[in-house]
Order: structure tokens, then sequence, then C-alpha cells
């Protein structure tokens, strides 16, 4: 402990000596750091940390499968078949998200909340901080009952230390809370919406068709608790077989379905894991270059400690306690370069959570903890170890007999020196490079995205959300005057130019699929729906408000209504693929769920529309199916706004409209189509933004490290430059004297990063669109760069060369 703290006094006055250097390499280092920390932070939070239930290792999702989705929901009746038939999961549960409307606590507000089975709650072992878990009866169709989020018991209900002692109004009913959440608690674990309260599945289980009932309805998302000592693969293999006798059963409805076993976390993660371990990796190498430059940094300075040390070895030092003093000043820097990287990390973090993408799970688990301390503190060692062994295993050989001559060149340092100094240089332009390329396809690769067209227009065009209730809006005939009387008051607003809605507007992440059949087409026994296509309700008008055009026949209007003939419109990609060469004006298709009293009902086709995007701007464009809003009345619609101006401008007219036809009826998901277009193409970037600032970082260290080589080398070819000129040379050869060495070392690092870049292209590949890995002008267009800003690191210092006075130069030591 003596020896230690003496080591660190006098690293401590070697580092004062000499300021400037510390202050440089302190920096370098506490960036390098502080971006580590901070998108660690993000990848324990999001990746690495458990999820926040007991054993979560055991919690697993139970998927429907079918054709290429491998996340499909499951029915209410193959759940109860699920849960009684298998032996692998303690427990099974099953629930589905919605929105509920509150009364009766002010102003009316929209919350998000889950629908679930009795089971969920005590399956994921959190229990309620207020009151208790539902019980199996209030499953049951006709119980109401809601426990409540602890933020919304606060901000609604008072948080009196006791329960609301009267029923809450959702959706026009009341329900009795019976129960609170602790703070923090999520489930589903997701960004926005956050769910806030949280019922039972009994409204699935009323009115005509109840939940229960429908074998088709895929509905329900399961969630399992693996029995001790079962593993997934036990489970999947049990559920598939249940999945296959349940199929021979019912082969009308679950004859194409599979089942797939999937753990929790890993589910939850599997869209982002593999950008965020890519920026962990990118910001790693930022990192590397950092210490590389320290490194050199210790490498120029040991060619004045040459004689500090050589006489520290003549007083009987042995070399082992020369490393060990030197590794101690270069722990030094980096634990300063640590406590100051922190709180750089503290900065960063905020700025990584303002760019995570929309859907990010656990974004709330992102922050600091011990986990993230640990890991600053390990780094924080581990990059002193990194940059300060050679340099300290260089400076420990020095010739003593040499080292205390006055004078003599050698004590300026060796060609040994010199190599060590030009393979760090090598290494930063490999890994700037490589990390350059990536950023490169990823910045081509977002540009190409948003270069798309979505296939409507964006511009000026406001949307909102309604959902009427059950109980004010019972008949289908309600919701049809009403949607109609609001559509035309807000026509009526000043710089309302369209209005029209739908029941999922395009990049909302709402939609329906289903099956159907073509009238005439001889169908299979099992397959009575052997088609697939997406479902949207329309009103009269929608298709020209969004300024989609119609290719041919014609649009809705007021024949539409609900006696008369049932009709559709499709567009462009299920007119091509189910009637090809010919005109599918007057044709006849049955939609899976088109039925009434009247038995199934056949729709004929009277128009064609051009392709829209609906979910990504990257899709390929789906099968589509649009149904007029009397002929399939829906309780929640998204409506459209187009304006003359600003869109939002015109919201609190709108709002003003709706609370004079209904004061409880609140409007929410008030965006602009561009901004759920903004929002879709969130995650690329997210990805790119981050990707260029390190790569950026890394470009920029790359050059103050080749920079800080050449002025080095110059200074210790001083001698030879001014022999050179006193010979004759002239200033364009020494500045190529200079500048070649330079570039030298800047191609062989240009050549390793190129195959760097290719082998990393191959992990990369899955996020990029409309680019391959192998991006030839990428990587033409990214070393050129890189060879230029290399060209004027080498032109300074060759310049400053060319300045030396022969003379002088000659009688330099």
């Amino acid at each position: 402990m003596d020896n230690l703290i003496q080591d660190l006094r006098y690293a401590f006055r070697a580092l004062l000596k000499k300021p400037f250097f510390a202050v440089i390499a302190i920096m370098t280092l506490s960036l390098g750091i502080g971006a580590n920390t901070a998108i660690f932070s993000v990848v324990n939070g999001v990746l690495l940390r458990p999820l926040p239930f007991p054993e979560p290792e055991r919690l697993m999702m139970v998927y429907n499968t079918s054709g290429k989705e491998d996340q499909g929901s499951a029915t209410y009746p193959d759940f109860n078949d699920w849960r009684e038939r298998n032996q692998s999961f303690t427990q099974l549960a099953a629930y589905s998200t919605r929105d509920f409307t509150i009364t009766g606590v002010g102003e009316p507000f929209r919350l998000r909340g889950a629908m679930v089975t009795h089971e969920l709650l005590p399956l994921l072992g959190v229990s309620p901080e207020q009151g208790r878990f539902f019980s199996a009866e209030e499953d049951k169709p006709g119980a109401r009952a809601v426990i409540l989020s602890h933020r919304v018991w606060q901000e609604y209900f008072g948080s009196e230390g006791r329960l609301p002692e009267k029923p809450i109004n959702l959706n026009g009913q009341n329900y009795n809370v019976i129960g609170v959440m602790p703070a923090g608690f999520v489930f589903p674990i997701q960004t926005e919406p956050v769910i806030e309260l949280w019922t039972t599945t009994a409204t699935m289980q009323e009115g005509r068709a109840p939940l229960t009932a429908q074998r088709g309805n895929h509905a329900l998302e399961v969630i399992g608790r693996l029995k001790a000592g079962v593993t997934p693969e036990q489970a999947q293999a049990e559920m598939s077989l249940i999945v296959s006798d349940i199929a021979q059963q019912f082969p009308d409805t679950n004859s194409e379905f599979g089942v797939r076993v999937a753990a929790l976390h890993q589910d939850l993660i599997r869209d982002f894991s593999l950008a965020l371990w890519l920026l962990f990796g990118a910001v790693a190498c930022v990192l590397l270059i950092a210490c590389a430059n320290v490194a050199n940094l210790l490498l120029a300075r040991a060619t004045t400690r040459q004689k500090e040390v050589a006489i520290r070895t003549a007083l009987g030092a042995s070399r082992w306690r020369i490393i060990r003093q030197l590794i101690t000043e270069s722990l030094l820097l980096s634990v300063s370069g640590g406590m100051l990287g922190m709180l750089i990390a503290m900065w960063g973090t905020d700025l990584v959570l303002s760019l995570v993408p929309k859907g990010l799970p656990r974004a709330a688990s992102i922050g600091f903890d011990a986990s993230v301390l640990i890991f600053t503190t390990l780094i924080s060692v581990v990059t002193g170890l990194l940059f300060g062994i050679a340099p300290a295993l260089q400076i420990s050989k020095t010739s003593l007999t040499q080292s205390l001559k006055e004078g003599g060149r050698s004590a300026s340092g060796g060609a040994q020196h010199n190599r060590i100094r030009s393979v760090f240089v090598v290494a930063e332009v490999a890994i700037a490079l490589t990390l350059l390329v990536t950023a490169g396809l990823l910045i081509n690769s977002f540009f190409r995205l948003q270069n798309l067209k979505p296939g409507f227009e964006t511009t000026n065009l406001l949307s909102f959300r309604l959902g009427l209730p059950d109980t004010r809006y019972p008949q289908e005939q309600h919701l049809t005057n009403f949607y109609n009387q609001l559509a035309s008051r807000i026509e009526g607003i000043a710089g309302v130019k369209d209005v029209a809605y739908i029941t999922a507007l395009p990049f909302s992440g709402q939609g329906a699929g289903v099956g159907f059949s073509i009238e005439g087409e001889p169908g299979e026994p099992n397959r009575p729906f052997p088609y697939e296509t997406d479902l949207r309700t329309v009103s009269s008008g929608y298709f020209h408000a969004m300024g989609i055009q119609l290719l041919s026949g014609r649009d809705f209007d007021e024949r539409d209504t609900s006696t008369s003939n049932q009709v559709v419109i499709i567009n462009e990609t299920l007119a091509n693929k189910f009637f090809p060469n010919q005109n599918p004006i007057g044709k006849r298709i049955n939609p899976s769920f088109a039925t009434d009293d009247r038995g199934i009902l056949m729709r004929e086709i009277i128009g064609v529309v051009s392709d829209i995007k609906h979910r990504t701007l990257n899709e390929e464009p789906r099968a589509e199916v649009y149904i007029a809003y009397p002929q399939n009345p829906r309780p929640t619609m998204f409506y459209v706004v187009r304006t003359t101006n600003d869109p939002t401008a015109t919201v609190a007219a709108i709002r003003s409209e709706v609370q004079s036809l209904d004061k409880d009826l609140p409007m929410y998901n008030i965006k602009t189509l561009d901004q759920y277009i903004s929002a879709s193409v969130s995650q690329p970037r997210f990805n790119m933004l981050l990707l260029c600032i390190f790569a950026s970082a890394a470009l920029l260290l790359t050059i103050v490290g080749l920079y800080g080589v050449m002025s080095y080398a110059v200074t210790q070819r001083t001698h030879e430059i001014g022999v050179r000129m006193a010979l004759g040379a002239q200033t364009g050869d020494v500045i190529r004297l200079i500048v070649k060495h330079g570039l030298k070392l800047t191609f062989i690092g240009i050549a390793i990063g190129l195959a760097g870049a290719l082998a990393l292209g191959r992990i990369t590949e899955s996020l990029l669109f409309g680019v391959t890995a192998s991006d030839p002008v990428t990587f033409i267009v990214v070393s050129l760069i890189l060879t230029g800003v290399a060209l004027v690191a080498c032109l300074v210092p060759a310049r400053r060369a060319t300045k030396v006075d022969p003379m002088i130069a000659l009688r330099y030591e």
C-alpha cells in the first residue's frame, strides 16, 4: 500500500509538470468513456437487465403462426384449449389492449388499457399495491372490475391511501376499482401508449357474437410461465402437438395455423437487438481510437523521459518497478477521464433518449444504476491498461549508456517507437474507415427510404381518433349518424378542404387482415377463404381527401347504404394478383367477416385505387379491400382533415364541434400524417444519427492522431531534412517526403478497413434498404474522403518542415 501511494503521488506530480498533455489525454479519454457509458446504459436497460418480474426467464409468449407471420394473435377458443391441454406451463394467460374513455372526473380523457384473463397478474408475480387481483368470477360475462396504474390513481383519484369508493365510468359503464398496481409497473411492456388500467375479458364474452364463440377471431396475446425444469424447446414441442390436434378438429378455421413459443424478453427486443449491439460496438471502436491517440502521446512524451528512466534504473529500480510506475500514471489518466466521462454520459444518455425510436421496449429502464457505475469503473481501468502497457514496455527498455550520454540523438526516440506509433495510426484509420462506411451505408439507406412516396399526399393533413361507447351508441345507425354529422360540421370550419374517416389510418400501427374467396372459383373443403387481404372501412370521399388515385370504377357515395347492394373497392395489387389481364369491376368477393342474418355476403367490386403504404415505407404492396362505412359501421374511427394551411390550427375548432355533439367524447391521437410517417422511420433514423456521430468522432480522433504522428516525425527528422535541403532539396521534395509517409500509413489502414467494412456488412445488411452492404459507391466515396482529410493532416506538418533553416538543422541534436 505504501508503494502504491508513493506511485500515485509521483504520477500526480509528473502529470502536473505537463498540464497541457494531461488535459488533452483526459479530455480524449473522457469523450470515449462517456460515449461508451451512455450507450451501455441503453444496452443495459433494454437488452441486459432482466424483466422486472420474478424468474423472468420462465416467462414465454405463445403465438399463433401463419405463413410468414410468426407473431400472430390467438382466438379465445384456441386459448382455452391451450390452457386446458398443456402440461408445460404452470399458467397461461391472455390479454388484448384497447382504449377506454373515462368520464365523471372532470374533462373526459382517453387511456390505453388491457383486457386480461384473471390469471395474468398472478402469473407475472406482481401484486397490487392496493387491493387485490381479479377473481375467476370477474372473468365472466357481466363482471365490471378494474385495476388502475399508480399514476392514474394518484392523478385522478386523489391517492388518499384507499381505493375509490364509487365505481368509475369507462366507455359509458360503471367499473369497480379493486386494486392499484405499484408505481413503475408496466405490462404489456411498451413505450407508448403505456397501459394505465386493466380490466378482465368479461366484455369480450358479451354481445351478439361473444369472443369466446369466435374461433376465427384472432384477438388475444398469450403469455405463459414454464413449469420448473421444462425447457422452451419442450414447451414448443408440446404446443405444436396441441395445435395440430386442434387443426384436425377444426379444419375450417385452424388448418393453416401453427404455434411459436418464445422467451418474453428475447421476443421483446428482437427488432432492436442488432442495432443496439452495432452502436455499442461502434462506440467501443471510438474508445479504441482514443486509446491509440493517448498511447501515441505517451510514446512521444517518452522521448523526454528516457534520461529520467535511465537514472532511476542506475539507482537500482527494476524494470518491473518502472513499468508499474508508468502504468500507474496511465491509470490515473484513465480514472480521471472516467470521472469526467461519467458527467458526459449523463448528458449523452439524455441525448440518446431524445432520439430513441418509437416502440423501443423498456425505454423507462434506461438510466444509471450500479451496473452502469461498475461498467464505467471497469472500462476506465481497462482503458488505462490498454493505452499504458505498450508505452511502458518501450520506455522501460531504455539503454542506460545511450540515455546518460550528453547530447546524442538516440535519446530522442528510436525506430521501434516509430513503428509502434505507425501501427497505432494504421489501426485508427482502419477502424475509422469501417465505421464511416457503415455510417455511409445507413445514410444512403435512410435517404432512399425517406424518398419513397407513401402513395398519398401528406401536406396539410391532420388526423385524430374517436371511440363511441356502446352504451350511448348501441345501434349501427347511431354510429353512422354521429360520424356523418361530425364530418359535415368539420367541413364547415374555415380552412378545411376535405374530411373523411377510416378504421385504420396509414402508419398508425392499426390494421386488420381477413381471408376472402372469389365468386365462381372452386373452394377447398378446409379453406373456405383461401386468400388473404388487409381490410379497412372508410367513408365516402376518403380517397379524395387522402389524394389516393381512383384507377377505375367509382368511389363510395350516397348510394352505398346498409340496405343497398354490398360493395367493395380494391387496390391495384389485389386487382393484378387475383384478376390478371381482366377487368375486376363487377366481380364479387366474400371477405370472411362479411356475414349477417342473410348468411354469407358476396360484395361487388365497384372500383380500383392505387396502392399506398400502410405499415412502413419500405413494405411491398399488400392486397387491400375497402368497405363503405354504412355497410360495416365500427365504433372507433380515425378522421382525416385536409386544410388549406397549418392543419393544427383547426384542432380547437374541431374539438368544439365534437364536444357540441357529445361532451363526454375525447379526441385523441391528434397528429399530422407527416408525424406518423416520421415516427415510422424513427428506428433507421436513430441508427443512422448515432452511428454518424460515432463515425465522425472516430474520424476526428484519427485525423488528430495522424497529425500528431506526422508532426512528431517532422521533429525527429529535423536534422535529416536540414541535410537534404543543404544538399539542394526543394520545398516540393520535402513535402512529398512527409506526405508520402503519412499517406502510406493511411492506405494501409484503408485496405484493412475495407476488409473490415465488408465483413461487418454481412451483419448490418438487415438494417439497410435499397443499398447492398458492399455498395461500391459508398466504399469509394468514403475512402476518398478519408484520404482527403488524411492528406490535409499530413500537409500541415509537411509545410512546417519546409520552414526548417538548414544551418540550424545541421546543428540539431
